[in-house]
């Protein structure tokens, strides 16, 4: 159990400097640009254009996703060192 704990903190820890790093603000920028140019395409695609929305759409989410996918490391390995040093303090 402590190994997960560990591990999930290092892999949060790991995150959190990605965050900050300038490849880390690169790739955040660049996955927000897409979705940001796919929220205006979807604005003015032909409405019977299926394919071309459900990619659209797609391409939207993952900007957004690979954001989230990096903040929800960053809380998790929060909680897990969290949960780590609760344990310590009560052996």
């Amino acid at each position: 159990m402590n190994e997960e704990l560990i591990a999930e903190a290092e892999i949060g820890e790991e995150a959190r400097a990605f965050l900050q790093s300038e490849l880390g603000r690169c790739l955040i920028g660049m996955a927000q640009q897409d979705a940001e140019e796919a929220r205006e395409a979807l604005a003015t695609v032909d409405p019977t254009d299926i394919p071309n929305i459900r990619r659209l759409q797609n391409q939207a989410l993952l900007g957004r996703r690979f954001e989230q996918y990096l903040a929800e490391l960053v809380q998790r390995g929060n909680n897990a060192l969290a949960i780590f040093k609760q344990q310590r303090e009560a052996a």
